[in-house]
């Protein structure tokens, strides 16, 4: 792989093609207050088309930069390719985007998905996919598995599969990721990136939990280990985040969200007891 200096990732993220923001006629574009990424505590963001998985003691920063690299990959691969039919090469452009912005991974190859039975479901073949990544037990396995059951849980009109979906689906088709990260031995930061691509025969109206069967349904994955180069991304944080800011209140403003639960709790998130302060199914965060 060739480096990337500080100069060229500066200029290629300032020169980067997004998509053309759609002006609404329906409300203003107010942002609303910021997730508050913790330092401690498993958080499971939904970004665009990711979901993004931190275990607990992977640090704000870490999460914050998972959030933002995979956003805008994933603008700047639909600038590129509008098209949204054509996945390959709309993969092609993002895992270039994240190698862009500091991302060393493995080797990112699709292969076809093997269907243990008849009969499937999207968010199972994540979880298989993941434990053959991370293994059986892994902490950001845990809080992958309890962040799907918690979406499995939620109406199909909530704010966070309303943005999923939007951002993932096209009528017979979709693409979507799921990013980790956990604090393995020695302290040291592991992430894994797992990207999928699903086509069926017939529309279909969900994309992690719609049933389908081998024989109408292709499903591929890509799934690899990735590590974050620090000092490529540290300069070029601010900036790209400004670039993001006003994709963030656009699809803001597309979504009817929930009423804040409180002035203290600076995320949405479903009631439940303040402590202990574990993982909850329903804790499951919107972060664009």
């Amino acid at each position: 792989m060739a480096v990337i200096t500080p100069q060229v990732s500066r200029a290629m993220i300032d020169g980067a093609k997004l998509p053309k923001i759609a002006r609404r006629t329906r409300g203003p574009l107010d942002d609303r207050p910021p997730v508050e990424l913790r330092d401690t505590d498993p958080q499971t963001l939904v970004a665009g088309s990711g979901l993004i998985v931190a275990a607990e003691n992977v640090p704000a920063q870490t999460r914050e930069d998972i959030v933002n690299c995979t956003l805008f990959a994933q603008l700047a691969a639909s600038g590129a390719v509008p098209d949204a039919k054509k996945v390959v090469e709309w993969y092609e452009h993002y895992f270039h985007w994240l190698r862009t912005l500091g991302w060393v991974q493995s080797e990112q190859e699709f292969q076809d998905y093997r269907f243990s039975g008849q009969h499937a479901e999207a968010h199972k073949a994540v979880e298989k996919v993941l434990v053959a990544l991370l293994g059986p037990q892994a902490a950001a396995l845990v809080v992958v598995q309890a962040a799907l059951a918690g979406l499995h849980e939620m109406a199909e009109n909530s704010p966070w599969l309303t943005v999923f979906e939007r951002q993932s689906r096209l009528e017979k088709s979709a693409r979507f990721q799921v990013a980790t990260a956990q604090v393995g031995g020695g302290g040291l930061l592991e992430t894994a990136l797992a990207a999928f691509d699903l086509r069926a025969k017939s529309t279909f109206t969900q994309v992690l939990f719609f049933k389908f069967s081998s024989s109408s349904t292709k499903l591929k994955y890509a799934a690899g280990r990735a590590t974050i180069y620090e000092a490529a991304l540290a300069s070029e944080r601010a900036r790209i985040a400004e670039r993001l800011a006003e994709y963030r209140r656009q699809m803001v403003g597309e979504v009817t969200l929930a009423p804040l639960p409180g002035p203290a709790t600076r995320g949405l998130r479903r009631k439940g007891p303040a402590a202990p302060r574990k993982f909850k199914p329903g804790d499951v965060l919107l972060e664009l």
